[in-house]
């Protein structure tokens, strides 16, 4: 039997979720395709309609101001350095788009022509991430086209100014107020709509983290710094990059210490502690009624007869591997922790609104059930499962993990009685026959708790 599991391929998992922005081109859903060309229409049309119309120094011009290039320079350091193999580890940059103030500093002293930035700065950061090529082209056009849209409200703003001299400092905060609010907005908007199209979340979802989104498009208003010394002391510039450098790295330093800090070390998974104040952080932002905090805790079962028989260190390694088969079971937005010994947890993503508890648990079971190999020897493993979902503000973690604990206990108890396996004769010696014919699968529905009660008094489930 032992030697027969590990030829058997992992079944198809239920709900299964893949990031449609990694997909192939042929992929992609027919609607975002005719999105994705109609972006790369528009920018070309947009940066057409900006050189006729709008004032300010050419490109040629532009090309020969030191501090333009230099601003250039700066703007690929910044959409680069982060995406370096010893900072990609710990970014505290994720999602933070550096070059962003660097390019309004540009539109500011140099005219609503510098926007040409804008589709560089888009290109480098995808094309550092490595990202598919119809990715690199999207990302692009969407920033050109904000840049372009950007250079627009800039020449209306600004009105018969023709950069012939300096933009007023005072000036540069007022500009780089509503510059900022434009950019961020058209990048809300158009990012939201790329990744709704290509099937990725609602835009619900995509809006639900909006204090990061507002968090991120501040960084926007430091403009005015590099402004000023692009347009008064260029050459004072590269000392700019020093700092950006040296700033990146040190919170890099501070990121990979706070991640360790809440990090298993056997297994990399995120820590109990972590996972408790993950929880009473989702619990604190229960606000509209619907919304629901899943808990799940996974118990190994028999995995002290693997340690008894085989060794701790053979029981290390299939922890190991279980720990990263429940990352590829769940998505990159929950959080699996270990709770302790051979237990598990998994903090689900805000409401599932596409997905069960049940078909979370097909996942898993599917990507657990797999043979774990551990140098010439297969080992297979079961697991139980209990799940707890609140439902409303003011719940304690310790109750949510009460419930689930009380829920998988349960699981346990109903478990049938392993039965011991007689030796497979046609099994190699050096192979390891556990003491059970099949994995025990076991679940309990989750247990709703905490839910308003209706008029008569009656919980809602």
């Amino acid at each position: 039997m032992t030697a027969q599991a590990t030829t058997i391929q992992p079944a198809p998992l239920v709900g299964e979720h893949v990031n449609p922005m990694t997909l192939p081109w042929h992929r992609t859903p027919i609607a975002f395709r005719w999105w994705w060309i109609g972006c790369l229409i528009a920018l070309p049309v947009s940066f057409a309609a900006l050189l006729y119309w709008a004032p300010g120094p050419s490109l040629a011009t532009i090309a020969t101001e030191p501090g333009a290039i230099i601003l250039l320079a700066l703007i690929l350091l910044a959409d680069l350095y982060p995406m370096l193999p010893w900072m990609r580890r710990a970014n505290p940059f994720d999602g933070f788009i550096m070059s962003t103030p660097l390019s309004i500093a540009a539109l500011i002293v140099f005219g609503p022509h510098a926007a040409v930035v804008f589709v560089v700065a888009g290109a480098a950061m995808t094309m550092a991430a490595r990202m598919v090529w119809w990715r690199v082209l999207l990302n692009a056009a969407l920033w050109g086209i904000q840049g372009a849209v950007a250079a627009g409200v800039l020449a209306v703003i600004t009105g018969p100014f023709t950069w012939d001299e300096p933009v007023p400092s005072a000036a540069m905060i007022p500009i780089t107020l509503v510059l900022a609010i434009v950019i961020e907005t058209l990048n809300v908007v158009l990012v939201g709509t790329s990744v709704r199209l290509a099937g990725g979340i609602t835009w619900r979802e995509y809006l639900a983290d909006w204090r990061s989104q507002i968090a991120i498009g501040s960084i926007a208003l430091t403009a005015p710094i590099p402004a000023v010394i692009a347009q008064d002391q260029p050459a004072l510039l590269p000392l700019l990059a020093l700092a950006m450098v040296a700033a990146q790295s040190g919170l890099i330093a501070v990121t990979t210490r706070t991640a360790l800090a809440g990090t298993d070390p056997l297994t990399s998974l995120a820590t109990r502690a972590a996972l408790l104040a993950r929880l009473r952080d989702r619990l604190a932002r229960l606000r509209r009624h619907g919304d629901t905090v899943t808990l799940m805790l996974v118990d190994l079962d028999m995995f002290k007869k693997v340690n008894d028989d085989y060794g701790h260190l053979v029981g290390d390694r299939v922890l190991v591997e279980v720990s990263r088969r429940l990352e590829e079971a769940t998505r990159s937005t929950d959080l699996v922790a270990r709770f302790g010994g051979d237990e598990f947890a998994i903090l689900l993503t805000d409401g599932m609104p596409d997905r069960t508890v049940g078909e979370v648990v097909a996942r898993i079971r599917a990507a657990v059930c797999r043979p774990i190999q551990v140098q010439d020897q297969a080992v297979r493993v079961g697991v139980s499962i209990g799940s707890a979902v609140a439902g409303e503000r003011g719940v304690a973690a310790i109750d949510v993990i009460e419930k689930a604990d009380a829920s998988l206990y349960r699981a346990k108890a109903a478990r049938p009685p392993a039965v011991p396996s007689a030796p497979h004769p046609a099994a190699p010696a050096d192979r390891l026959d556990l003491a059970w014919d099949e994995p025990i699968w076991t679940w309990t529905r989750p247990e709703v708790t905490w839910r308003a009660a209706d008029k008569d008094g009656r919980q809602q489930r």
